[in-house]
C-alpha cells in the first residue's frame, strides 16, 4: 500500500545497512538535494520494523494473541541478525539472552541493548558515532485491533471487552514509550484507524497526528498524473486510447480521496486498488469487473463492524440517498458534519447517534468509506469501490444479501421473507406509518444503492400526466445493464382503517398476519373511513373510494405509465414492469403487476 512503501522507503534512506546503496536507492531524487545541502543524513539509525499485518489470524483470540507476540519477537530477532555487525555482541548471544517470553519485555531488552552500546562511544572516529539510536518503524499498526474487534450484540451495538488479549499491546506500546528519547531516537507508525493508539497504547500520547495534514494529505496515494503515466507504459495499455479507457475505469473506481479537511484538491487515487488493477493490465488480462478488486482498507472485520452499528449504518444511508439529492450518484451525496475527530475511542462508538456522529464519521473517513467535500465543511462516498463495499453494510444491517434490483424485487415476490419490515414495525407508532415509510424502507431492506447496476433510484419522481396535470411517482428503479425499470405506485393501509377484530393495535397485528393468502387480504374490509368504510381492499384498488374525486390505485399507476416521461425509457428500449405495491397493516405486501390498461389476474403476496 502506499503507507507500507513511504514506510520501506524511509527504512531504505535511514537505515545503516543501507548506507552502501544510497547512490543506487536515492542519487537524482528529490531528496539527493538534501543530502548535498547537509540537510539530512542517510544510514544514521538502526531500524528496528515490526509489520503487524503479518500475525497469523486465528478464531481464538488467545491463540491469536501467542502468534501476534511471536510475530513481535521475530522482528527483533531479525534486528539483532541485522545489526550484528554493529552491536559487537553475536545475534545468537542477543536472542539467546534478550528474547523473552512476552515480546514487550523483549523489546525493553534490546531497547537497554542499544541505549548502553551507544553510551559506550568515546571518541567521534568509533564507526557507530553518526548512529542516533534505534528507528522504530510499526506498519499497518492497527490490525490486530481491526481484525477482531468484532461487537458482541448486533443489535444494541457494544465493543468487546476482551482485555487479555489486548494486553499484550498496551505492554508493548508502554515499552516504545519508555524507550524514546533514551534508545529509541524517532518512531513512525502507519495504519489505517487512529483508535488503537487511543485505546491500545497504554497513555502513547506522544505521538504527533500529521493524515490530515494539507502537505501530507497525497503522500500516501497516487495522483492522476501517476496513474496516467503507468497506463502510459508500453506493457501496460500499449495504445493511447486503451490508456484513455483505463484511466476513466480508474477515475470513476479508485479516485475520489481528499484526506485534508476543506482542502482544495487535487482529488488523488487508492494506491493498493489501482496496483491491484495496474497488474491485471501488466498481465495481459484486464479485470472485468472494476469492483471486484480484493485490496482495500476495509477488510470484513471492520464490515461486520459497520453493519451491526445502527448509527454508522443510519449514516451511511444518509450518504446513499440523501433526500434533497435525489437522481445524483451515491457518489455525488454529501453528509454535512460540525464537528470531526482525528482519534476516536470504543466508548465514542458505542453511543446514540448525537453522541457518536463525529466517531463514527472520524472512523468511515479513516477506513475509506467517506471522504472530505473540496472546499466545504461536508464528507462524500469517494467512489464506486467505496459505494459498493461500504453500501453492502446497509444490506447487512437489514438481513439482505442481493445481487441487483431484479433480483431484490424478485426474492421480495418469491420468498416473501418480510421479518425484517415486521421486526421493524412493532409498536403502537409503527401501525401509523405512510407510503414513504414503507418506500424507503423496502429501499434500505432489499434494494439499496449500491449495485453497479443501479446507478439512479429516484423517489416521488414527477411526471406527466395523459391529462396534462402533474403527478408523483412513487419509485422508479432503473437497471441500465438489463435496460430494464420498474415503476413503483406505493399504498399503505394502516391497521386502524382494516377490520380486524376490536382489540390493541398489536393484537390486531398478529390476527392480520395469520390470514393465510392473497385472496384473505384482498376481501378485508375498511371501517372508520369516510370514503372506503365497508368496502375490500379489492374493490377500492380496482374502483377507488366511493363519493370522492381521487382515482383508484388501478387508474393512478395507468396513468403513471402512459406519461411521456415513461414513454421516454420505453423509447430508448427498456421494459417497463408497473408494480402496484399495496403495505397492508405493516404485516402483508400485496404486490399486483400492470398489464395493460389494467392489474393483471395474478395479484400476490410476497408471502406466497
Amino acid at each position: 500500500s502506499g503507507k507500507s512503501l513511504a514506510l520501506s522507503t524511509l527504512a531504505h534512506f535511514h537505515g545503516r545497512e543501507h548506507l552502501p546503496d544510497y547512490k543506487l536507492l536515492f542519487e537524482g531524487l528529490a531528496i539527493d538535494e538534501h543530502v548535498k545541502n547537509n540537510r539530512v543524513s542517510p544510514g544514521q539509525f538502526f531500524v528496528l520494523r515490526f509489520d503487524f499485518s503479518a500475525f497469523d489470524r486465528s478464531m481464538d483470540r488467545s491463540e491469536a494473541k501467542h502468534n501476534l507476540n511471536q510475530l513481535l519477537n521475530r522482528s527483533i530477532k531479525k534486528f539483532y541478525r541485522t545489526y550484528e555487525p554493529y552491536l559487537r555482541m553475536s545475534a545468537d548471544y542477543l536472542i539467546e539472552n534478550f528474547i523473552k517470553d512476552n515480546a514487550a519485555e523483549s523489546l525493553s531488552e534490546c531497547v537497554d541493548v542499544v541505549h548502553a552500546i551507544l553510551s559506550s562511544i568515546e571518541t567521534s572516529k568509533d564507526p557507530l558515532s553518526r548512529i542516533k539510536g534505534i528507528y522504530l518503524m510499526a506498519d499497518e499498526y492497527d490490525s490486530y485491533t481491526n481484525e477482531y474487534l468484532v461487537p458482541v450484540d448486533s443489535i444494541h451495538w457494544k465493543p468487546p471487552r476482551g482485555a487479555d488479549p489486548d494486553s499484550l499491546l498496551k505492554g508493548f506500546w508502554a515499552a516504545v514509550k519508555s524507550g524514546l528519547g533514551r534508545g529509541i531516537s524517532k518512531c513512525y507508525i502507519t495504519g489505517v484507524s487512529p483508535q488503537s493508539l487511543v485505546d491500545n497504547t497504554s497513555g502513547f500520547n506522544v505521538a504527533q497526528y500529521v493524515s490530515w495534514q494539507p502537505e501530507l494529505a497525497g503522500f500516501c496515494c497516487l495522483t492522476e498524473a501517476d496513474v496516467a503515466a503507468a497506463l502510459a507504459l508500453e506493457k501496460v495499455c500499449g495504445t493511447t486510447s486503451e490508456a484513455k479507457k483505463h484511466l476513466k475505469i480508474m477515475k470513476d473506481h479508485y479516485n475520489g480521496f481528499n484526506f485534508a479537511p476543506g482542502g482544495q484538491g487535487p482529488l488523488t487515487y487508492n494506491t493498493n486498488t489501482c496496483l491491484e488493477y495496474l497488474q491485471y493490465l501488466a498481465e495481459g488480462k484486464p479485470m472485468e469487473n472494476p469492483l471486484s478488486v480484493t485490496n482495500s482498507e476495509a477488510s470484513e472485520a471492520v464490515l461486520r463492524l459497520l453493519a451491526a452499528s445502527p448509527v454508522a449504518t443510519r449514516l451511511l444511508e444518509e450518504g446513499f440517498l440523501s433526500r434533497g439529492e435525489q437522481g445524483k450518484n451515491v457518489e455525488e451525496t454529501t453528509i454535512p458534519f460540525d464537528n470531526i475527530g482525528q482519534t476516536f475511542t470504543l466508548a465514542s462508538l458505542a453511543g446514540e447517534l448525537a453522541r457518536s456522529k463525529a466517531a463514527w464519521l472520524s472512523y468511515m473517513v479513516h477506513f475509506g468509506g467517506l471522504t472530505f467535500c473540496l472546499g466545504k465543511k461536508a464528507l462524500r462516498i469517494p467512489n464506486l469501490v467505496a459505494a459498493e463495499r461500504f453500501g453492502s453494510v446497509i444490506l447487512q444491517r437489514h438481513h439482505a444479501d442481493l445481487e441487483d434490483v431484479e433480483g431484490g424485487f424478485k426474492a421480495l415476490i418469491e420468498d416473501g421473507n418480510i421479518d425484517r419490515m415486521q421486526e421493524d414495525h412493532v409498536g403502537a407508532h409503527d401501525f401509523k406509518k405512510k407510503e414513504e415509510d414503507h418506500c424507503n424502507l423496502l429501499l434500505f431492506t432489499l434494494l439499496a444503492n449500491v449495485h453497479p447496476s443501479l446507478r439512479k433510484v429516484d423517489v416521488e419522481t414527477t411526471i406527466t400526466k395523459p391529462s396534462g396535470t402533474p403527478g408523483r411517482i412513487d419509485m422508479l428503479i432503473s437497471v441500465p445493464l438489463r435496460k430494464q425499470l420498474f415503476v413503483l405506485e406505493w399504498k399503505s393501509i394502516q391497521i386502524d382503517y382494516i377490520r380486524i377484530g376490536s382489540k390493541s393495535r398489536l393484537q390486531r397485528a398478529n390476527v392480520l398476519a395469520e390470514v393465510p393468502d392473497v385472496a384473505g387480504v384482498l376481501g378485508l374490509k375498511f371501517r372508520n373511513d369516510e370514503f372506503r368504510a365497508g368496502m375490500t381492499i379489492e374493490e377500492w384498488i380496482l374502483s377507488g373510494p366511493r363519493g370522492g374525486d381521487c382515482p383508484s390505485p388501478q387508474e393512478q399507476l395507468r396513468e403513471y405509465v402512459q406519461s411521456p416521461e415513461i414513454a421516454r425509457w420505453k423509447k430508448d428500449g427498456y421494459t417497463i414492469t408497473p408494480v402496484l405495491v399495496v403495505v397492508v397493516g405493516s404485516r402483508h405486501i400485496l404486490l399486483w403487476n400492470l398489464d395493460g390498461d389494467t392489474l393483471d389476474g395474478s395479484p400476490r403476496l410476497s408471502s406466497e
